[in-house]
């Protein structure tokens, strides 16, 4: 028997993934508009034919809107600043074509704010695909309900719908709607949820005078969402799909919020409903983000004492002193407040960052997580991985955002609009400032306060387009090396009329190539864009708390000393200031310093039982960056252990030692790598180690 082919199914699903590529291709080239051919290539996985045929097709619909087509010139694919209009003109639902994942969302958005029975026939209109399309989506979406103990089901009566606790379809609702409000905007939120307009009004007028109230504005990306969530709650309320009152673990906590008082008293929308469900929506509210709230004074000292801790455990492992650590924690008290919610309900927290910090600041990401228990602690439950990148985010802002420079002379004054809150504006500020050190900038705004921002300006960066007067750029929230010098060049082209695109990244590493063997094409063209950055901008160094800088780069056999006979503690010390004196890092003072520092041998400086690491705080002394490495034969006892590994570190500033700091960490947790040191008889044989164990 011939097998049957669905022709119909096939076509539909080409097509749906030829245009998501078209949209993708649009997306990365509105943030970094002159890209490589291969770049594009890579990070789409796709053939250079394919490449090829996606741009005609793009070109065709850019000339139907009279916009400039995507140009090629020497391997590279340019595009116009007007493409940002050409995406706001698509920024509807309608318009786009979903992935298999965005569909998965919509399907159970479609499902959960239903209001009359739903059909097969509703889910292709609200998808725009085919029947069996669909279907085949009804079975991934179910695979996902399932780790949620949901599922979809059918009946006669109501169509398809999803069976399961209501709290449970209550945070997949809610992440369907932060799912498509992320990835397609408002415009698409509301086609989707046109049914539930009336309410949508009411409950933006109430958002509003809540917002008065408190005396606070949400973000937006808890404002806009917050509003169509509520909206569909008072739907489901309404058809008597009610949560069970049980969830509440502590009434009175809730009740005695601002957020719920301001709900009974500034609104007639949820007159009739019952206590419990306004209860839920001031979850909603005491868990959406703010950009100013404090939390109850009766709460603070329990959460000031945790936190605290956590700052301690954070220097100790981190080995530096967090600046400011008042003001720091203020603004942590500040974010706990919805985040204390959030853990203790089960309810879902959106962190569309969470993949980029926990690449772009790895280093960082593993310290806060090290230091996290005072934390959990204070919770009595287990912090989430994505909560952390938000600590982790909080804690690189603070540290990034200290040591501001002179604002003399700036002339060019910037805008940074990031509708993604406090920490992720702060992190994205410090990244443009320094990126762009000629120019002054505004603090961050959110894209509402932007809309009556009477401040002049040359300049907007922001997250998504946005219509303004002047120079609009669309950046990401943290951006790559390769991204950031592409941005400088396209922007100091644009405002000072020069050209600084005549050496490229791509263009050494393909001489390279012609000349030597590359094992990592990507990390090569990476340090060399890090290394034009701080070439055409002269900037300074930045931090970077990705570890690329690690101990490799600054110890090598010279730096290493293998001693038979174990001297005084005393003595150890000089010998290992002494090797970094020889090498211009350290002034000839700094070696009685330390040892006035550690005459005590105090314990906190042993990592993991195995390795010693002094090091003296850069205000101080003024020092550079660099490693030295004492291994003891005999040992040395040391506050009641024996120690083989003494690892003096040299540090300019509060930041940049992170990265190595992160590997000596890794080492002294490794007991093989402890192991095979002690056995070593040469400094070659111990960098050979080092490099085992590092790569």
């Amino acid at each position: 028997m011939s097998q049957i082919v669905d022709l119909d199914f096939q076509i539909s699903e080409e097509v749906i993934n030829v245009k998501v590529r078209h949209q993708d291709i649009l997306r990365r080239l509105l943030l970094n508009q002159n890209i490589s051919e291969q770049e594009l290539e890579n990070k789409l996985g796709i053939s250079s034919r394919q490449l090829r045929y996606s741009i005609e097709q793009i070109n065709e619909q850019l000339i139907d809107e009279k916009i400039p087509v995507i140009e090629k010139r020497q391997g590279n694919y340019y595009c116009s600043e007007r493409v940002a209009d050409f995406l706001k003109i698509q920024s509807g639902l309608n318009e786009f074509s979903l992935s298999a994942e965005d569909r998965v969302q919509v399907i159970i958005l479609t499902i959960l704010s239903r209001i009359e029975e739903m059909s097969l026939d509703h889910l292709t209109i609200s998808l725009q695909v085919s029947k069996n399309t669909v279907l085949s989506d009804m079975k991934k979406c179910n695979d996902y309900l399932r780790n949620h103990q949901l599922s979809i089901k059918y009946s006669r009566k109501e169509g398809y719908y999803i069976d399961g606790d209501e709290w449970d379809k209550r945070m997949m609702l809610s992440s369907a709607i932060n799912h498509v409000y992320r990835n397609y905007g408002e415009k698409s939120l509301s086609q989707l949820l046109s049914h539930c307009d009336e309410d949508k009004g009411s409950v933006n007028r109430t958002l509003l005078k809540i917002e008065q109230y408190l005396g606070i504005k949400y973000t937006d990306e808890d404002f806009y969402p917050l509003i169509y969530f509520i909206s569909t709650l008072l739907v489901r309320i309404r058809q008597k799909k009610q949560i069970d009152s049980l969830e509440f673990l502590d009434v009175s906590e809730i009740v005695g919020t601002k957020e719920y008082q301001s709900l009974i008293h500034l609104s007639d929308d949820f007159v009739g409903i019952s206590d419990q469900e306004v209860m839920y929506i001031s979850l909603q509210l005491l868990r959406s983000s703010s950009l100013d709230r404090l939390m109850k004074e009766e709460d603070l000292p329990l959460l000031a004492n945790s936190l605290w801790e956590f700052f301690t455990e954070f220097e100790t492992n981190a080995r530096l002193i967090l600046p400011e650590k008042r003001e720091l924690l203020r603004k942590f008290i500040n974010h706990f407040k919805p985040a204390y919610y959030r853990i203790k309900y089960r309810l879902p927290i959106e962190n569309a960052l969470y993949e980029q910090i926990t690449t772009k600041y790895s280093v960082l990401h593993s310290f806060v997580r090290q230091s996290i228990s005072p934390l959990e602690k204070f919770f009595q439950v287990e912090i989430s991985d994505k909560e952390v990148a938000y600590i982790t985010m909080f804690i690189g802002g603070h540290i990034l955002g200290e040591n501001d420079s002179s604002i003399e002379k700036k002339v060019i004054k910037a805008v940074i609009l990031c509708p993604n809150g406090v920490s992720v504006s702060k992190l994205m500020e410090k990244n443009l400032q320094n990126l762009f050190p000629e120019f002054l900038f505004y603090p961050p705004n959110t894209i509402r306060e932007y809309q009556g921002f009477m401040l002049p300006h040359d300049i907007v960066f922001s997250t998504i387009p946005v219509d303004s007067d002047e120079l609009v750029y669309v950046v990401s929230e943290l951006f790559t090396n390769s991204e950031q010098l592409k941005l400088r060049r396209r922007v100091i082209k644009d405002v000072f009329n020069l050209d600084f695109a005549t050496l490229q990244s791509e263009d050494i590493v393909d001489i390279v190539k012609q000349h030597a063997k590359v094992d990592n094409v990507e990390k090569l063209t990476e340090a060399l864009d890090s290394l034009l950055i701080r070439s055409s901008g002269d900037l300074d160094e930045r931090v970077d708390f990705t570890g690329h800088q690690g101990l490799l780069s600054l110890i090598s056999e010279q730096e290493i000393r293998i001693i038979k006979k174990t001297p005084m503690w005393e003595k150890l010390l000089l010998q290992a200031s002494e090797i970094l004196i020889d090498k211009g890092k350290i002034p000839d003072t700094y070696s009685s310093l330390l040892i006035e520092a550690y005459k005590d041998m105090p314990d906190y400086i042993v990592l993991n039982q195995e390795i010693a690491l002094p090091h003296l705080d850069p205000e101080m002394v003024d020092q550079k960056l660099g490693v030295s490495m004492l291994v003891l034969k005999e040992g040395l006892m040391y506050q009641g252990k024996l120690v083989h590994i003494v690892m003096l570190m040299t540090i300019p500033d509060k930041e940049s030692h992170i990265g190595v700091l992160f590997e000596i960490n890794r080492l002294a947790r490794n007991e093989e790598f402890v192991q095979q040191v002690k056995l070593a008889n040469t400094p070659e044989q111990i960098m050979q180690l080092i490099g085992q164990f590092v790569s």
